[in-house]
């Protein structure tokens, strides 16, 4: 449901009139096109990938205007390098004779607020996850809530994250949680991740397929073309039992690593609806955050232009 150029700036959303940055593409459940208000686990988070530790240029067009506009920016940033990243930093600035000028205080650009006012200095610990927050998907971790009715594999209780320091033109990242780090290390790449068994609970080809269980060793790949393959080491879980309980749902999180049973993985390996597959999301880092652009604009080195820098941390 992603098309070309799977990035794109919203003006005015359909339903709520906001602005942000998002993926391109066609909602498949009613054909329309994807906007900022969409539900959530519908795609909309716009995707870069860094590699060989080079930094990532994102160049925005800018139209001049008399008042503060300000955009959610929805995204996923991936570990696509051949190591592992300690974290990353994202600098607001200007592309001026093939040079990068980082953006200066009270140009007219900057990180924000929801509400446009820029920031100073802040905090992922201060702002709200919608204004500033660096996330690892909820299927990894975390507590079920509003928008996930089911708690995380691998920590029912605490998400998986990075710490962020903001000013007016920076983002820098700082720990890791440590639920991430005890059990991966850095962050991941997405080559070097993990491989896991994945349930179909509703043949429906849109949705997100369960998470049952992880190889705790490498996991040799046999078929390049279908991904097939065996552990090498054994197949784990985290949920409080193996397998489906009498309802045919996946049993809840514990949080402990035990052994799936012969039987169980038996079962998995004779039934198609169950397949292995990379677990991506501990290479894709979910941020979120608010670029805001005035009227000084037309003071700026390029005045319809700027660009959003992404530099990964050894």
């Amino acid at each position: 449901d992603v098309t070309a150029p799977g990035m794109k700036v919203v003006n005015r959303d359909d339903v709520t009139g906001l602005k942000c940055i998002m993926t391109t593409g066609i909602n498949p459940y009613d054909f329309s096109d994807k906007m900022c208000s969409d539900p959530i686990q519908s795609s909309k988070r716009w995707k870069v990938g860094g590699v060989n530790g080079q930094p990532i240029d994102v160049y925005f067009t800018v139209a001049t205007d008399t008042l503060t506009t300000y955009y959610n920016s929805m995204q996923k940033l991936t570990d696509n390098d051949t190591k592992k990243w300690k974290g990353f930093k994202a600098q607001l600035g200007f592309m001026v004779n093939g040079v990068f000028t980082p953006s200066k205080s009270l140009d007219g650009l900057g990180f924000s607020t929801n509400k446009g006012k820029f920031f100073t200095t802040t905090t992922s610990a201060i702002q709200s996850a919608e204004t500033l927050s660096a996330l690892y998907a909820q299927g990894l971790a975390g507590p079920a809530d509003a928008n996930h009715p089911t708690t995380g594999y691998f920590d029912p209780i605490n998400r998986m994250s990075y710490f962020l320091n903001a000013t007016e033109d920076t983002i820098d990242s700082g720990l890791i949680t440590s639920n991430y780090y005890a059990l991966f290390g850095d962050w991941n790449n997405l080559s070097g991740v993990p491989y896991a068994y994945y349930y179909d609970d509703d043949a429906n080809p849109n949705t997100d397929n369960t998470l049952m269980g992880n190889c705790d060793g490498t996991f040799v790949v046999t078929d390049p073309v279908t991904g097939i393959g065996y552990c090498d080491g054994t197949w784990v879980t985290y949920r409080s039992q193996a397998g489906l309980d009498a309802n045919g749902v996946a049993y809840p999180s514990d949080g402990v690593k035990k052994p799936v049973p012969a039987d169980v993985l038996a079962i998995w390996q004779s039934n198609y609806l169950y397949t292995t597959a990379p677990l991506e999301d501990l290479a894709n880092l979910g941020l979120n955050y608010y670029i805001a652009v005035n009227k000084n604009s037309a003071k700026w080195p390029t005045p319809t232009q700027f660009v959003l820098r992404f530099t990964p941390k050894y």
